[in-house]
C-alpha cells in the first residue's frame, strides 16, 4: 500500500468514528435501550457486507481481496479503539473498563477481523481465474 492509501484509510476511519459518535450523542448510545443497541449492531454488521465489497473493489486495484480486507479491518478497528479509548477511557475517566458498558463498540473491534477477511476470501474465491492460472493450479495438483 502507498502512503496516500494509508492516509486515506486513516481519514476514512476517523470519519466513520465521528459519524457513529455524532449519531450516538449525547452519551454515545448509552441512553438507547438494549434491544435497540442489538438491532443497530445487526444493521451495521449487515451494512458492512456490501460496503466492504464496494471498498475492496474501488479502493484497491487488483484482486488481493483477502490482504486488502485485512488492511481495512486494521484501519476500522485499531484507530477506532484508540479514538474510543481517548474519549471514554482517558477523557471520561473510564479507563480500559469502557469496553464492558460500551460492548456494542467492543463488538466491532473483533467482528471486523472476522467479517472483512471472510468477505475478501469469498471475493477472491469468486474471482474468475485466467486460463494460464487455472492450468498452473491444475498441474500443481497432479
Amino acid at each position: 500500500m502507498t502512503i496516500p492509501q494509508h492516509l486515506q484509510l486513516l481519514l476514512y476511519s476517523f470519519v466513520t468514528w465521528l459519524a457513529f459518535y455524532l449519531f450516538g450523542l449525547p452519551d454515545y448510545y448509552q441512553h438507547w435501550y438494549f434491544g435497540l443497541k442489538v438491532i443497530i449492531v445487526l444493521v451495521v454488521t449487515g451494512m458492512y457486507f456490501p460496503m466492504t465489497r464496494y471498498t475492496l473493489k474501488t479502493f484497491w486495484a487488483g484482486d488481493r481481496y483477502l490482504v486488502n480486507s485485512c488492511w481495512l479491518a486494521l484501519y476500522l478497528t485499531l484507530p477506532l479503539f484508540v479514538y474510543d479509548y481517548l474519549l471514554l477511557g482517558w477523557y471520561k475517566g473510564l479507563g480500559i473498563g469502557f469496553v464492558q458498558p460500551y460492548w456494542y463498540l467492543t463488538f466491532f473491534y473483533f467482528s471486523f477481523w472476522i467479517q472483512f477477511p471472510y468477505i475478501g476470501w469469498k471475493m477472491h474465491r469468486s474471482e474468475p481465474r485466467s486460463a494460464i492460472g487455472s492450468e498452473a493450479v491444475n498441474h500443481g495438483d497432479r
